[in-house]
């Protein structure tokens, strides 16, 4: 509030007239006047543009305090314009214990007889200065309530930044989750076609074929029927072998990698009673076979370890492809500990494993607050 440019011009604004009572009216032009003004100045504008702590503030108008009236006691000027810069600050610092300290003796200093010419320009001076603080407290009042309400208007507008941020986040986690089920989905039927229809129609191919060599050595008429028969169901044995190659997504195996880790929380849920949250998102490369082994079985690892020493009843998994790297984070509700050890196979199997595969691995806990793993692996470079 102080350093708004009203307040400065109406400080300066008193400094110009003082000075010209000092200097020109008074004619006050000795080295010992001009050495106190500046230091009054000086102090002033350190005030309002250095000095930032609560104690410093209060040496300052302190000092001020003092300056001012020996200044006016010994170089004359009008006490009205050495108060103002010093009623701007206690008034701005917006502390009620300055407040209650400083401006009794501001008031005090502004009717006291010996920096006035008579007592009529004290009270005159008096009924200024209150004036004066009374509006200062009314736009320190106003500036505050400003303040306030654009602090609640920045805090409003980083939590619809974070909620659209966090929204954009589920559509994508949501989109991959789709994705990943329609490839899943669409594999298990095509796999269900071969299976039951195209085998179905395979032993029958075999069948007609032998039926077809026991016709033809009888001679019988029957021979031709079975053989056209035996056509017929060849096209439509390559009809619905053509229908599962184009119904098996091509991106199956690009997503084989995290489509086990899924499953394999999901089995996990489902074996322990203990409730696996998984989030995912699609990647733009894909995890080779030896990142997907050792992240399966470190997965495996991990959530035995929340169920067996954690006693874990809630983890949450979050798998994430970057530009660079793929991350896998765990986090459980268990008992968590303050000391992580790590003697035993568990967790040294767990830095082996992210070690083979050039990884990276953040292991933390809390007592009380459970357990998490961070793990980053790299994209693999092809040579």
């Amino acid at each position: 509030m102080r350093k708004s440019k009203e307040l400065l011009l109406i400080r300066y604004l008193s400094f110009s007239i003082l000075m010209f009572e000092i200097f020109a009216k008074g004619k006050n032009s000795g080295i010992s006047s001009l050495i106190f003004i500046l230091l009054f100045i000086i102090n002033n504008n350190l005030r309002i543009f250095f000095f930032k702590s609560y104690r410093a503030n209060l040496i300052s108008i302190t000092l001020e305090i003092i300056i001012s009236s020996l200044a006016c006691l010994n170089f004359g000027g009008n006490i009205l314009f050495y108060l103002v810069g010093l009623t701007i600050d206690v008034i701005s610092l917006n502390r009620k214990n300055i407040r209650y300290v400083f401006l009794p003796i501001i008031y005090l200093a502004s009717i006291y007889t010996k920096f006035n010419g008579s007592i009529e320009e004290g009270f005159l001076n008096l009924g200024i200065i209150i004036i004066f603080s009374m509006l200062l407290n009314y736009i320190s009042r106003l500036y505050n309530t400003k303040k306030e309400a654009q602090r609640l208007y920045d805090k409003l507008r980083i939590s619809e930044e974070n909620l659209i941020e966090a929204n954009n986040k589920l559509e994508e986690y949501l989109s991959s989750i789709e994705e990943l089920t329609i490839v899943k989905e669409r594999n298990r039927i095509s796999r269900e076609i071969h299976d039951s229809v195209g085998h179905a129609l395979s032993t029958a191919m075999i069948q007609l074929s032998a039926m077809e060599v026991i016709a033809s050595k009888e001679e019988s008429a029957l021979k031709d029927m079975i053989s056209n028969l035996r056509s017929f169901i060849n096209e439509s044995f390559q009809d619905v072998k053509r229908a599962v190659k184009e119904l098996k997504s091509d991106d199956y195996d690009n997503y084989r990698g995290i489509i086990r880790l899924q499953d394999l929380c999901k089995n996990f849920d489902k074996m322990s009673g203990i409730k696996v949250d998984t989030i995912l998102s699609k990647g733009s490369w894909i995890l080779s076979t030896k990142q997907s082994t050792h992240l399966y079985r470190i997965a495996q690892e991990v959530l035995s370890n929340s169920l067996r020493h954690g006693k874990a009843t809630k983890i949450k998994v979050i798998m994430n492809f970057t530009e660079n790297d793929f991350v896998i984070s765990f986090k459980d509700n268990g008992r968590g500990t303050d000391k992580i050890e790590e003697k035993g196979c568990g967790l040294r199997n767990i830095r082996e494993r992210v070690d083979e595969i050039n990884g990276t691995v953040d292991i933390s806990s809390e007592l009380g607050n459970g357990f998490f793993v961070k793990i980053v692996v790299p994209k693999e470079r092809k040579i």
